[in-house]
């Protein structure tokens, strides 16, 4: 008995969701070890932090080369390879221990990354309804951020350099291909080759752009750093148990807030919600760079907790808003972009970070983020008080029609083997090529006559 649209799109989400809470265990071990892996080889601080915006480099590439690699393989194939490179890449980093040597394995991980998260992401966009975005995807980040939680601890008490420390990561992300190979549901229309320009996005959801930037700055260039501070406490005995602790509160945080705010952001302004996660969150930095020397470790964890609940939960409210925004055929392009601007903000976040570690410690490096959350918060409430533009005029000038489901078949000629009437979609093909032939001798107004996809919302 074949299931309903609605029982198959939530099997499906489910799947997704279960798929990445596995690729994040080997997150969240690898976010611990490779900081703490570079110090004990000697690295300084500047130049983990330079290695962790390599990182960001290859992740802001693999987001920018996303949408034409999808369209080429598809969902499924694009995160199958993904994860495969992403774990013989973190195997490698066991077997060299030389900075030289981890420095460009971390830019591959860092596409690998982005091209999982991008067909997952993009995947998940297009089978969730508006009315319960920000619900499921409150749901997916709870579960990711779970398991960004777990992973530290299957490390805790080995040496930073240990053989089965990267053996553990990669098992975890090999073993995410599973539940992706193994769905029986139908990949989503493959979207066009081409990536979104950032202005069109900008024009399109201009909070969601920001949010995403600062996300990238104040997130990963606190955590980059964030091992190597909480490392010296002596809580849990001090050095990779202590960081995995101090890893453990900043994702607890983000974890227990995440599928609140993201149930509240359907039922107000979401970016009303983004500003109160950030002024949350910059105050609970600010409270670290200016009292942590005097409170006790426990004082430091409990705020960094309060820092992580903010920081770590708005910027699946960025793409909820900017999803809301998008017609579904476009939501790949819109959800390569934000992952574009979240890494270029990445690449910025840990440079800074490495050098506020360098000048003053703890201070520079949670006033810095403190700041820049006043600024997420002032932006957002600004942008509750503008004037929405259609998005039929926010897409003119990138895409003056916006492609239907029908059109966007075209794309890849491998769908037609899953098609079961290959002849009704040629002649609709053919019919569809006929009206794009006609469409540009109406004239140049015509453009402001186009309707339109029934799946845009703005």
């Amino acid at each position: 008995m074949p299931l309903s649209p609605s029982m198959s799109d939530t099997r499906n989400v489910i799947v997704l969701i279960i798929a990445v809470m596995i690729l994040q265990v080997a997150g969240g071990l690898i976010s611990v070890l490779t900081p703490l892996g570079l110090e004990a080889m000697g690295t300084p601080p500047e130049a983990i932090g330079l290695i962790a915006a390599l990182y960001a480099a290859g992740f802001m590439l693999g987001a920018w080369l996303a949408p034409r690699t999808l369209a080429t393989i598809g969902h499924i194939r694009l995160f199958a390879a993904a994860s495969a490179t992403n774990a013989v890449s973190v195997l490698s980093l066991s077997l060299v221990h030389d900075e030289l040597f981890w420095a460009p394995v971390r830019v591959i991980m860092g596409m690998s990354l982005a091209f999982s998260f991008t067909s997952i992401e993009s995947w998940l966009g297009s089978v969730v309804p508006e009315k319960s975005r920000g619900n499921v995807m409150g749901i997916y980040h709870t579960g990711a951020k779970l398991s960004l939680i777990i992973g530290p601890f299957f490390v805790a008490g080995l040496s930073p350099l240990d053989t089965r420390a990267y053996t553990w990561a990669a098992l975890f992300l090999s073993l995410a291909l599973v539940p992706v190979c193994l769905t029986r549901k139908e990949q989503p229309v493959l979207p066009e080759r081409r990536s979104m320009p950032l202005m069109a996005l900008y024009q399109l959801a201009p909070a969601a752009v920001l949010g995403a930037l600062i996300a990238g700055i104040v997130n990963t260039g606190t955590q980059s750093l964030l091992p190597i501070y909480f490392e010296g406490f002596k809580i849990g005995g001090g050095g990779t148990a202590a960081a995995a602790i101090a890893s453990g509160a900043a994702w607890a945080g983000g974890l227990l807030l995440q599928w609140p705010a993201g149930r509240l952001s359907d039922r107000i302004e979401r970016r009303l919600v983004i500003a109160g996660l950030g002024g949350m969150s910059a105050l609970a930095a600010l409270f670290i760079a200016i009292f942590g020397t005097r409170l006790s470790e426990i004082s430091v964890i409990i705020a960094l907790g309060f820092w992580g609940a903010g920081a770590l939960s708005f910027f699946s409210l960025c793409v909820a808003h900017a999803i809301d925004r998008t017609p579904k055929v476009l939501i790949p392009q819109v959800m390569s972009g934000l992952l574009f601007v979240w890494a270029g903000g990445s690449i910025i976040g840990p440079l800074l970070s490495g050098f506020a570690m360098r000048a003053d410690g703890e201070f520079v490096l949670f006033g810095l983020a403190g700041v820049l959350l006043i600024v997420l918060t002032i932006v957002m409430i600004m942008r509750v008080r503008s004037k929405p533009v259609a998005i039929e005029d926010k897409l003119a000038e990138w895409s003056p029609v916006l492609p239907t489901p029908l059109a966007s078949v075209k794309l890849d000629p491998r769908m037609s083997d899953r098609d079961e009437n290959p002849a009704e979609e040629t002649a609709a093909e053919e019919a569809q090529e006929e009206a794009a032939e006609d469409a540009p001798e109406e004239g140049p107004d015509s453009q402001t006559d186009t309707e339109p996809a029934p799946e845009s919302k703005v």
